[in-house]
């Protein structure tokens, strides 16, 4: 009889579909690094992975290592697909800009080209318009391409690159991120060269502008559209006549809607889309008015993210709780309003209960600590029952006390979610106090305290499914929202506990909570199913308690 395979008998193929799957098997970055020390074959098989995604600092001493990183014999480099770059944290910042577009420069000089899918530039600084052209020259298989500032207009060298139509064989989504004229003019050369768009991004940041352009030149009015819409997409004018972009994703932010709405409408075809994301604009309740249109009522909405500071009349909240009720099918749904006087309306999200896998809700009067807002029990229970697909849930929770126990609003809300049988992550954004106690505690014995909650939410939890006759998926409840976007370190608004497992003396095994950082919960068995812990919300507090001694602990 043929000897059992081992795992280094089997083909090339199927141990690359190992290593390709590691988010099963391999969790963390450490161990794809251990496979890759294996053996030569393992090497290049996990190089794949490890390199795919690359983010560097740049613009600190630590740039000299980027030769190391370089170095032809890299075998890594060839995997390359999405770079991105940060400006690094330095206490001297003098001439720290020059630096890092040398640096720049040195890394597309030296990476092979045609290999890059996507470059990002994150920081809100301007990006050197002579590494940009050299980007376009080198690299033509780009996905996703930006128009972001630059210290140079640089529109007529780019068109001069050779095969310049190349550059945009291949890309199917932008970001778009005006903040003057110069770049809203080169926002209309990617929309005009990119054959086929699935996803535009369009953030305005005319307000971080030295020069700031007049709002009433800028935005559209009533008698006419603005400089933004005219300048972007001026080559679909008139826009009455015009065939609209069928794009399948958008993200509008910063934004004026109130007269932009109809225009938008005109330009894009919203009845394709399947993600919607709005973030601070204003006037937002117009485009869900235009979308309530049947002609315009997206067909296939997944995905909803809305975050707006809302007026005294709730324009916007009454408009999306309108919109919610027409469409169907949403699978992802973040409402993030701020001065809002009730929670949505929990039939909205009801309507989507059979779709429904992450809800991200929040409500609040205002950005005080105390101001979110908290559906009554009927509603959220309510939720619970007709949404049972919910793997993700971030929400305010009643008030409750990390002292006494039995707090009988808190436990009937945990109480419903035993009817979510999929749920993994559970992200409760209120703070518990510490009542009776008249003063603040410690953060490490609130951080304790605040363990024993989670503790005794993953033991109900697993009571609830034993009672259903299953086994209970959740693996990471959290407090508190976080404050961080691009900055990849742990916030200290938020505290997270994951699932873990200890074991008595006697050899029996039981759930036990684990405190675990922002960063590092990505790499446990429930990382990609917590991806919700992510979004920053607009309203992020810290934790009711003593950061240091010398602090101040009165209420």
């Amino acid at each position: 009889m043929a000897g059992r395979l081992k795992f280094m008998d089997l083909s090339v193929d199927i141990k690359t579909l190992v290593v390709e799957h590691g988010p099963i098997l391999i969790t963390r970055p450490t161990d794809m690094k251990n496979v890759a020390l294996v053996c030569k074959q393992l090497h290049e098989i996990t190089a794949r992975q490890l390199y795919n995604e690359v983010t560097l600092d740049v613009g600190s001493a630590n740039d000299t290592k980027l030769a190391a990183f370089l170095n032809p014999k890299n075998i890594g480099l060839q995997y390359i697909r999405k770079l991105d770059l940060y400006l690094a944290d330095v206490p001297d910042k003098c001439n720290q800009q020059q630096q890092a577009n040398f640096a720049i420069r040195m890394i597309l000089e030296l990476l092979p080209e045609n290999i890059l899918e996507r470059f990002c530039w994150h920081p809100w600084s301007a990006f050197s318009g002579d590494n940009l052209v050299l980007l376009y020259k080198k690299q033509k298989q780009m996905k996703w391409l930006e128009a972001i500032s630059l210290d140079k207009v640089i529109l007529e060298d780019v068109q001069k690159i050779p095969d310049f139509d190349n550059v945009f064989d291949h890309v199917r989504k932008i970001g778009l991120y005006p903040d003057g004229r110069d770049v809203l003019e080169y926002c209309n050369l990617l929309i005009r060269k990119v054959k086929k768009l699935d996803k535009i991004t369009l953030h305005a940041a005319f307000d971080e502008h030295n020069d700031p352009i007049p709002d009433r030149e800028l935005n559209d009015s009533s008698t006419g559209p603005g400089l933004i819409t005219n300048t972007m997409f001026s080559h679909m004018q008139p826009f009455s006549k015009c065939t609209p972009i069928a794009l399948k994703e958008i993200t509008l932010q910063k934004i004026k809607l109130r007269y932009a709405a109809e225009t938008y409408c005109k330009i894009i075809d919203f009845r394709t889309i399947k993600s919607i994301r709005i973030f601070a604009c204003k006037g937002a309740d117009s485009l869900f008015a235009e979308l309530s249109k049947s002609t315009k009522l997206p067909e296939k909405l997944e995905t909803l993210e809305f975050k707006h500071d809302d007026n005294s009349e709730n324009d916007a909240l009454n408009a999306l709780d309108g919109f919610m009720c027409l469409v169907t099918g949403i699978k992802v749904l973040t409402i993030d309003i701020t001065y809002a006087k009730e929670m949505p309306a929990a039939a909205g999200v009801s309507r989507h209960g059979k779709t429904l896998k992450q809800l991200n809700l929040h409500a609040s009067t205002s950005l005080d600590d105390e101001a979110e807002l908290v559906y009554d029990y009927g509603s959220f229970s309510q939720i619970c029952k007709d949404c049972p697909l919910l793997e993700q849930v971030s929400m305010a929770f009643p008030q409750a006390s990390v002292i006494k126990t039995g707090n009988s609003s808190f436990v009937n809300f945990g109480n419903c979610l035993g009817d979510l049988p999929e749920l993994v992550t559970l992200n409760i954004t209120t703070w518990p106090n510490n009542n009776p106690s008249s003063t603040k505690l410690p953060r490490k014995i609130y951080e304790h305290l605040l363990q024993n909650m989670a503790q005794q939410g993953f033991e109900r939890a697993s009571a609830q499914a034993a009672e259903q006759k299953r086994t209970s998926k959740l693996g990471v409840i959290a407090w508190g929202a976080s404050d961080k976007v691009y900055d990849r370190e742990d916030s200290q608004n938020q505290i997270i506990f994951v699932k873990g497992r200890q074991v008595d003396p006697l050899g029996n095994e039981k759930a036990t909570a684990v405190q675990i950082g922002w960063c590092l919960r990505k790499y446990v068995d429930a990382g990609p199913m917590s991806d919700i812990l992510d979004f920053s919300l607009s309203r992020s507090c810290k934790p009711p308690c003593r950061t240091s001694p010398d602090s101040d602990d009165s209420d």
